[in-house]
């Protein structure tokens, strides 16, 4: 006869193991996003500081600077 409560010790270590690979999924899904998105600000600072630079190139071809 078994003195205790709840699910035989088995069970709940199977269960944790379970919960244990869903976090490792989690947090390796969550590490991925996180890295895209990084990628994706990089992108467009990139294209943002292009497209300024451009610009004021132009802007300093449309001034007239004689006198």
């Amino acid at each position: 006869m078994e003195i205790g409560s709840g699910p035989p010790i088995q069970t709940q270590i199977e269960a944790m193991k379970k919960a244990e690979d869903v976090q490792e999924q989690t947090i390796s899904k969550l590490l991925q996003d996180s890295t895209q998105q990084l990628q994706e600000q990089q992108k467009t600072a990139q294209k943002t500081q292009e497209v300024s630079g451009a610009a004021l190139t132009g802007l300093g071809t449309g001034i007239d600077i004689t006198g």
